[in-house]
């Protein structure tokens, strides 16, 4: 344990709790694997997973990417994308432009059903969200995630460049641990 750290920090949620007598990063993976089955299930039903979900995000932000590329952005290796590429044009949610040939590489774009599957998918994910969450606590979270996704994207592209991250910025109603 780092020096002058809490084991536990008391103003994030319930220490109390006998059901989450943990600190908040553990109440994250535990819930954050339900919240996960439970939206694979949901996406299942319209022929989706999170990972070609994921993959039809990334083309929706940055058409025409190719698949050397896509799959960088992904975290998968090429191999491993071909396949799912191949299954996502079988269904009609993406097409292949270009044939590869002389230096050049095809590019991956989403066609008009992909882009309507993406919009069904993301409509079942704010569906879910609306279920689960009362409005207040959704702004909190939001805001507390996204500051949380933020500290940990500084990190990666930190470590990635060699350098010490910067520190982010206290959330509310927690004290910096400076």
């Amino acid at each position: 344990m780092a020096e002058g750290r809490e084991t536990w920090m008391p103003d994030a949620g319930d220490g109390g709790s006998a059901r989450y007598p943990l600190g908040p990063t553990m109440i994250m993976i535990l819930q954050g694997r339900s919240l996960e089955r439970r939206v694979e299930d949901s996406l299942k039903g319209i022929g989706l997973s999170l990972r070609r979900l994921g993959l039809l995000g990334h083309l929706r932000r940055d058409p025409g990417m190719s698949f050397s590329a896509l799959a960088r952005r992904a975290g998968i290796k090429v191999q491993s994308l071909h396949p799912i590429i191949d299954a996502l044009i079988s269904d009609g949610y993406v097409a292949t432009v270009g044939s590869g040939g002389q230096g050049r590489a095809a590019v991956i774009e989403l066609t008009d059903r992909g882009v309507k599957v993406l919009e069904r998918a993301t409509q079942l994910i704010a569906d879910y969200d609306h279920e689960v969450f009362a409005e207040d606590e959704w702004k909190d979270l939001g805001t507390a995630l996204t500051r949380l996704g933020e500290a940990l994207w500084r990190e990666r592209m930190a470590s990635s460049d060699g350098v010490t991250a910067p520190t982010a910025a206290p959330v509310a109603g927690r004290p910096s641990r400076g």
